[in-house]
């Protein structure tokens, strides 16, 4: 019962201080039902809490796994829901593996804790996790995404890098991977197509692009209930042993008509 739980990012008209007619009686209940604190926190994650379909978790882990993450890594989702990415982590990965989950609404992580009590969740932003640098194996998982920013001390002298919370997210994640390790994140379409290439120029002189995929906008549409355009992101942090290669700033992800299926026919033509 717990699994089947998708976050609150379908309902955020059960929400509004006035909820539109059909909405009230669920707005009622919720507000009845939750404490003040986890009402609140419900409230907060509506823009963001779309959970990831199976398909796309599963063909994620398949890439990871094409990449040479092998088992014994210390594995990082800085915006976990309940846990959908760890739930549907490949058998071959569990020996030795240290998983680490980061989820801001109170609610979902619970359910995660109770549903992976062998991993180590923390229900709090990720910009108040304090996490070490050049730690993860590897980062896996869908990041929230708006035009909205976020306050993190840690980079307030790159204030280009927190206007928007899928750009935050993305660089954070680069910093606690470790030399070498790879990221897959689902983001906003906007981490790529915008014209202001400085967040672009940031992550790729820290990373090599391994790939990226766009999915289609019903990519979410059975699980959580919205169509938005994501992309995945396929990163490795680069280490001295990198070679330099031609900057990824001005690339563009593989548009795929059928979402996941085509995720691994991508890397099939481009090992």
């Amino acid at each position: 019962m717990l699994v089947k739980y998708t976050g609150w990012g379908a309902m955020p008209n059960a929400f509004e201080p006035r909820p539109p007619r059909d909405w009230q009686s669920v707005a009622e209940e919720l507000r009845d039902l939750l404490s003040a604190e986890e009402y609140a926190s419900a409230r907060a994650s509506t823009p963001n809490a779309h959970y990831t379909s199976p398909e796309v978790v599963q063909a994620i882990w398949q890439a990871m796994e094409r990449f040479g993450l092998q088992p014994g890594a210390q594995i990082l989702e800085p915006s976990m829901g309940i846990g959908h990415f760890f739930g549907m982590m490949p058998e071959g990965l569990y020996p030795g593996t240290r998983r680490t989950g980061i989820e801001l609404d109170s609610v979902s992580a619970r359910i995660a804790a109770k549903l992976y009590p062998d991993s180590s969740i923390h229900a709090k932003a990720f910009e108040d996790t304090p996490l070490p640098k050049d730690f993860f194996d590897a980062a896996i998982g869908n990041i929230p995404f708006g035009n909205f920013p976020v306050f993190d001390p840690v980079y307030r002298r790159a204030p280009q890098l927190t206007r928007s919370i899928h750009d935050y997210f993305l660089t954070k994640t680069v910093d606690v991977v470790r030399l070498g390790g790879v990221i897959a994140l689902i983001t906003s379409r906007y981490t790529m197509d915008k014209q202001d290439s400085a967040v672009r120029r940031h992550l790729a002189s820290g990373s090599i692009l391994l790939g990226a995929v766009r999915l289609p906008n019903t990519a979410f549409q059975a699980n959580a209930g919205t169509e938005v355009t994501t992309d995945i992101l396929f990163l490795q942090k680069r280490s001295p042993e990198t070679p330099p290669g031609e900057s990824w700033m001005e690339l563009r992800p593989v548009a795929t008509a059928d979402g996941p299926v085509e995720i691994n026919e991508y890397f099939a033509r481009h090992p």
